[in-house]
């Protein structure tokens, strides 16, 4: 089903999709003209932390805010905004150009939206995640999987030293997910059974450094500010026990992915669709087509997905935070959905309509004038 919604409607030219980016990219700058006068407030509040130390205060020193802050400030107002709508603008090129047909437009207008309204309307820590984002990809488009995962090693270690520490945590767990995808059963077995043993023996005190964080949100939240309190939500447990811990990390991931059972509204069946777009798109089954082709490095990107997802589960307070740090690397997620997009041979043997043949001879050239080539199935 998800592929069908993928693959649906016509193919798209690249001189269509680079219109519509076009289009995108001037709505999205008249609109950040006037960001202050339609976006609501709460989207300001990390801007405004990082506003208020450039402007002098010592609220947040020696925070993340703090440090992205001395950043922002060495750019100037001026050179600020220059640097966001950059940053906006090829972050939007890229997404859109990444689609191959209407169903996968769709999809990817979906994972625009909220990068877009919660990380490039303001100077934010997460505008600089977008920027890593980018890099990281331009580098897999054109480059081997060992410049890739050196490139994503650098910039998220440098990232975690300056201003997330615990972006340490989520490149581990991507390394851990990309072996895990290309381990026999026998190995992935005993990773499996490794991974558990080692939460079973940490000490209780590990198990509430990780997760009390989300509690001690919540009730900033709580206590704060009335926005992300109505998707807040408490451990379900203390957590100092690894009973505790799997039981309140279970209750996180169905709290972040299946937020309809828990609140049933408009804003979480939006927030659903998303998350489940990014879901499909890093755990989806390449095509047959795909899998001739050496998508490694597309993979990396794919297990950081994975790794932003697994370690926001553990501390994240609400739908509305998990939905903007995840959608600071869904450029990840479309550039695989441009893979998924391209179908295998159909079971008789038939190439199915508005795909490329898919056998071992080279293409003629009169197929890739009509197809294009393999090469850019997968690369706008």
């Amino acid at each position: 089903m998800f592929r069908k919604a993928l693959n649906a409607g016509p193919r798209l030219s690249v001189g269509v999709t680079r219109l519509i980016a076009s289009l995108s990219i001037l709505l999205y700058l008249m609109m950040y003209a006037k960001a202050g006068v339609f976006l609501p407030e709460f989207v300001f509040r990390d801007s405004e932390k990082i506003q208020s130390q450039i402007g002098g205060s010592n609220t947040y020193q020696d925070t993340s805010f703090d440090a992205v802050a001395k950043f922002y400030a060495s750019l100037g107002d001026l050179g600020t905004n220059v640097f966001v709508v950059s940053i906006g603008a090829l972050f939007i090129w890229l997404m859109v150009g990444s689609s191959k047909r209407l169903g996968g437009l769709l999809m990817n207008m979906v994972l625009i939206a909220p990068c877009v309204f919660f990380n490039l309307f303001v100077a934010s820590k997460d505008t600089l995640v977008v920027l890593i984002s980018v890099v990281l990809f331009l580098i897999a488009r054109r480059w081997s999987v060992v410049h890739v995962a050196l490139a994503a090693a650098v910039l998220y270690l440098g990232y975690a030293l300056t201003v997330r520490i615990y972006f340490v945590m989520i490149l581990a767990v991507a390394a851990g997910a990309w072996i895990f995808r290309s381990a026999s059963l026998r190995l992935k077995t005993f990773l499996v059974l490794a991974g558990v043993a080692g939460l079973y023996l940490l000490p209780d005190a590990a198990y509430y450094v990780l997760l009390h964080p989300r509690d001690m949100a919540v009730d900033y939240l709580v206590a704060g500010s009335p926005y992300g309190a109505r998707t807040g939500f408490y451990n379900l447990l203390e957590p100092t026990s690894f009973a505790a811990f799997c039981a309140d990390y279970f209750y996180a991931i169905l709290r972040l992915n299946v937020p309809v059972l828990f609140s049933p509204e408009p804003k979480e069946f939006v927030m659903l669709i998303f998350v489940w777009i990014a879901i499909g798109a890093v755990f989806g089954r390449k095509s047959g087509l795909a899998a001739g082709i050496d998508t490694r490095a597309m993979d990396v990107l794919a297990s950081l997905v994975i790794g932003h997802m697994a370690v926001s589960m553990l501390f994240e307070p609400d739908l509305g935070s998990y939905t903007r740090h995840l959608s600071s690397v869904a450029l990840f997620c479309a550039w695989r959905l441009s893979a998924l997009a391209v179908r295998s041979r159909a079971p008789n043997g038939q190439t199915p309509a508005g795909c490329p043949p898919v056998d071992s001879q080279p293409q003629s050239s009169a197929a890739q004038q009509r197809y294009g080539s393999t090469e850019e199935a997968y690369n706008p």
